[in-house]
This record gives C-alpha cells, structure tokens and sequence, in this order.
C-alpha cells in the first residue's frame, strides 16, 4: 500500500474512532466514518489478503510503510493505542461493514473490563485481530547462522502445532502461520544463505514438520529471485507451508510405506489434496492461494499427476514454485526407508522426464539458485578432505567455495581451511575439486557450525 492511501486509511480509521466518542452510534456522522473506513480497507484489501497497522513508538507503520512523523494527529492516535496495550491491528481480505460497527463498537467502551480482543469476539468480528509486535532481539555476536537457526526451529515447532491442530479436527491457527512466514521472508531477503544451509539439513525424526517449513522457505526463496516481494511473496509463503496439511488425514501406514503403494493405499494417498483445499478453505483468514496450491500441487504441466479429471485449467505459478520445493526437499531428506538424495542426483531425476511434471524454466532457474552443492552441504574433496560449502561459483556449480575441516585421515583440523576449488596451482590444474555430497549425520557433524 503506498504511503498516501497507507495515511488516508490510518486517519478514517482514527475519525470513526474519534466519532464514537462523540456522538451516539446512530448519529450520522459515526455512520458515515464507518462507510469510509470500510471503503478504504476494501480498497487496500483487494491488493493484498491482509493490511497490518503496526504502531512504534510514536509511529504509525501500514504494511512495512512508516507513515510521516510529522501528522500530529497520528501521533496522538498511536499513543492512544499503544496505551490500551495495542501495538498490531490486522485487517483480513473479507471485513464485512458490520465487522467494522462491532470494531468501533468495541474499541469505544473503554470503561469494559473485557479484553478488547475477547470483545471483538463477542461481536462476531473474525477478520480484525489485535496484537502486540514481537521483534526477535539479535544481538552482533548471534547474527548470521546463530539468528536463522532460532527462526528456523521456531518456524518448526509452529508447523507441528498446526499441523496438530488440524489432525484434532481443529482449524490451523494463520495467525501462527503469519508469524512464521514474516520471519522466513525476512530471512529470505536479508540472509537467503543462512536458510538456505539449514533446510538443507536430513533429518527424518521431524520431516513433516520440517518439510513444511523447508518448503515454504525454499518457495519464497524462488518466488524472491522473480522479484516477487512483500504480501505477495508472504501469500506464497504462507501457501507453501501449508501445501500438504490434508495428510492430516492419510493413515501413517501409507505415508510411510517403504515399499510401492497398491492402488487402494495410492488412492487414499491421493485424497490429501482434496482434503487439504478443503481445510484450507474453511479456515478463517486463509489466504486464498493457499487451498489453491493444497489442490493442484501434484499436478504436472499437463494436468497429469492428481485429482484426476480436473477439466482444463492453467496451474498457478505459486503451484509450479512450491511442486518444484516440495519434491527437491523430499528427495534430498532422509527418511526412515531411503537415505536422502545428493542434490546432482536430485536434479537428474527432476529435469529428465519425457512428460515434464514440472515447469521447465522455473526448474531451470531453481537449479541455479540452488546449485549443485548448496551452502551449508558437507562434501568430499578429491584429495580425501571432507569440508563444508560455503559460497558458490557464480558460474561454475561444479567449483564452490569450501572450508575444509577433516584431513584425509579422518581427523578433525584445529583451523578449518577456506579453500576456492575454482582456483589453479602453478601448474595450471585444480588442486581441489568437490567429489560428492556426505551425510552430516554420518559423520557426527553439524557444518552450520562452520558457516
């Protein structure tokens, strides 16, 4: 939202406050700061599924835009809320005029000892929650890994308790689900290669939950790289974690077979797109997109794959983004029944197929990003050396950067060495050259610590 409708929405929004204290409910005036309230919160909700309104300090914040400092009446209208314990309102696509009666309504009885968000329940208004804002405290000496890795575990034990909910026929809480997409996006735009190293990490003990974030992560990642940026890039965050959420309801004999599944067992495997759409759509303040992509991500380009007999339709990009993560992540992962795959291996099985499953520019650009051995990868050298990944040759994915922490021995070195495996020796030739992907957990070594 740009700063001139971010403003205009802020002061509808402080009149039609300011007019309850007024005058009475019925009287016009409050009527008609209600309609231009609900107006302009329309109007910024057509772009973009949610608007937040964030009050810091003495500012007013509207979807990552600082309105000016200088509007006086702001400043007293975000000193208000702040005092009454509001620091985040959030507008979900879906307020209705009579959501907006109940919003005032609540907010104008300040002698209530209810709390004003219990209130906005009481009034049936389901798409305003208010909130404070959480802002992670990093200090210099835990930026880079040590920061993306407490986002990350966060991120992941969020997806098990929504992941928990919906197995208990409750509905997944996207306000949960907000608060891990606003902290991967940022990681995406400010620290990709710090992520990017942690969902490379097989475990198996917590895959699904894992696997949820990895892919939301590396969804946003792809989305960020098509300049994608903002509520958007969120919406596709939002709709990549979620993608599989209807397996909540597919028996834990099925999803881990280790053998092929019968045709019975495949098609109660297959109903978990169905069942995701469906609890996807139901639940209040999901983003649109999200059933969507529950719906169609294991459809291939030309509609093969299932549901079946779907009838033509074009796939969305945010589906062709998140089936490209979502089998990269379950490939590369180990399981309880396969070791995981190496990511050259991966990007054989993915790019070779006679009926592409997937698009074939987006896969292309998604192997760029990625490269052959990603940032945070353990490695084997040609001289016997094992090291970790830590920077990629922007041309040459076959020569990263590396740091190489075992000797060919099998010791561990006091100083691990940083070495350029693109780089040549006297006699013209490259000393160091990356062999093949090793297993972390093989080898009792985590290489973020490295990183």
């Amino acid at each position: 939202m740009d700063e001139k409708k971010a403003e205009e929405l802020i002061r509808r929004l402080a009149a039609a406050l300011r007019g309850t204290e007024l005058y009475s409910a019925t009287h016009p005036l409050v009527q008609r700061g209600v309609d231009s309230l609900t107006a302009a919160a329309h109007e910024g909700l057509q772009r973009t599924p949610t608007v937040i309104i964030g009050f810091l300090g003495d500012e007013v914040v509207v979807d990552g835009t600082r309105l000016p400092k200088s509007t006086a009446s702001l400043i007293g209208f975000a000193r208000d809320l702040r005092d009454r314990g509001i620091e985040k309102v959030t507008l979900n696509r879906g307020l209705s005029r009579a959501e907006v009666v109940g919003l005032i309504a609540a907010f104008s009885d300040r002698a209530s000892p209810v709390p004003l968000a219990d209130r906005l329940i009481a009034r049936g208004v389901r798409n305003v929650t208010l909130g404070r804002i959480v802002v992670d405290e990093v200090s210099d000496d835990e930026a880079g890994i040590a920061a993306a890795r407490r986002v990350y575990g966060t991120a992941v034990e969020t997806a098990e308790m929504l992941w928990n909910a919906a197995q208990a026929g409750d509905l997944p809480d996207p306000g949960a689900a907000r608060k891990i997409i606003d902290g991967l996006a940022r990681l995406v735009t400010q620290d990709r290669t710090s992520l990017m190293a942690l969902t490379a990490l097989k475990k198996y003990d917590n895959y699904t939950f894992t696997h949820m974030v990895n892919v939301s992560a590396l969804a946003m990642a792809q989305a960020r790289a098509l300049n994608i940026d903002g509520p958007l890039l969120r919406e596709f965050g939002f709709a990549a974690l979620m993608h599989d959420i209807g397996k909540v309801h597919t028996p834990l004999e099925v999803l881990n077979k280790p053998g092929k599944l019968s045709k019975d067992e495949f098609d109660v495997m297959k109903r978990h797109v169905v069942d995701g759409a469906h609890i996807l759509r139901r639940t209040p303040e999901m983003p649109a997109l999200a059933p969507i992509v529950a719906f169609e991500h294991h459809l291939k380009q030309d509609l093969s794959g299932y549901p079946e007999n779907i009838g033509d339709r074009k796939l969305n990009l945010c589906t062709m983004i998140v089936s490209i993560a979502d089998v990269f992540d379950a490939l590369r992962s180990n399981r309880p029944y396969r070791q995981g795959l190496a990511t050259v291996r991966i990007r054989s099985i993915m790019s070779e197929q006679d009926n592409p499953a997937f698009n074939q520019v987006l896969l292309k650009r998604f192997v760029n990003l990625m490269g052959l051995f990603p940032v945070g990868n353990l490695v084997r050298l040609n001289t016997g050396e094992i090291a970790v990944v830590t920077a990629e040759h922007p041309t040459d994915p076959f020569r990263p950067q590396v740091k190489i922490i075992m000797d060919t021995d099998g010791g561990m070195l006091e100083e691990p060495v940083l070495a350029n495996t693109w780089e040549r020796d006297g006699r013209g030739e490259h000393p160091h050259a990356v062999v093949e992907a090793v297993d972390p957990e093989s080898t009792d070594i985590d290489p973020l610590t490295y990183l």
